[in-house]
């Protein structure tokens, strides 16, 4: 016990493997496009560095139905805990771990996701999931629910080379994300388990059958 616990302060503190920054967290660099504007606000063209092409959208601009579906589906204690779900973990422990059970659910949350995607690279590795742990409590000390929400659902990526909830909603529905039905909401959080599988252009009967679980989920939830 005190080896592990020694290697998790090692990791926690840089000494393995390198940490990102706090500095990186209270700032984080995202790649997002410039908009360009007409006189009459209509968007004409876009500058951007990277390939991703994102629109941040600000949380007020993403669609209620979305940000339930996505609370029902990928961490339904998303409010409670302090970034780590401490149950989900113990479930997928027992059921994974000792049980060797394939359908007992992830215990990773979305404030964990939002570390991995935002600061970490997706290497499987104990130091990663280790990293992946501190950072998730350094970003809800320094973030509200609804920062959290807005960053993951910004760097979201939902397959065909579209990154940022903006972007999934004008390619895949031809909406913003604030003006997002519940079918769509539910389409788009349910391409986050995986989103080359559960796309509606390439699997549409797999995005249907995802769809259809979400709002499930989501109905359970009330």
């Amino acid at each position: 016990v005190v080896l592990v616990v020694a290697a998790f302060a090692m990791i926690a503190w840089g000494w393995i493997g390198y940490m990102p920054p706090i500095e990186d967290m209270e700032n984080p660099k995202d790649k997002f496009a410039s908009e360009i504007y007409s006189s009459d606000m209509e968007v004409i063209g876009r500058f951007y560095q990277s390939k991703s092409n994102r629109v941040y959208v600000h949380y007020d601009e993403i669609s209620p139905y979305l940000v339930n579906a996505l609370i029902a589906t990928e961490d339904i204690r998303f409010k409670d805990h302090s970034g780590i779900d401490v149950k989900a973990l113990f479930r997928a422990f027992i059921k994974r771990g000792l049980l060797f059970q394939k359908s007992a659910g992830g215990g990773s949350t979305i404030t964990q996701q939002l570390a991995k995607n935002a600061f970490l690279t997706q290497e499987q590795t104990v130091t990663r999931k280790a990293k992946e742990f501190f950072l998730s409590l350094e970003l809800t000390k320094k973030y509200s629910k609804q920062e959290i929400l807005t960053m993951y659902l910004n760097n979201a990526y939902f397959g065909n080379g579209v990154w940022g909830v903006e972007d999934a909603s004008q390619k895949y529905f031809g909406t913003s994300a604030a003006n997002l039905t519940v079918d769509e909401a539910a389409t788009l959080a349910g391409m986050l388990k995986g989103p080359e599988i559960y796309n509606p252009i390439d699997n549409i009967q797999n995005a249907t059958n995802r769809r259809n679980t979400v709002l499930a989920n989501m109905v359970d939830d009330e």
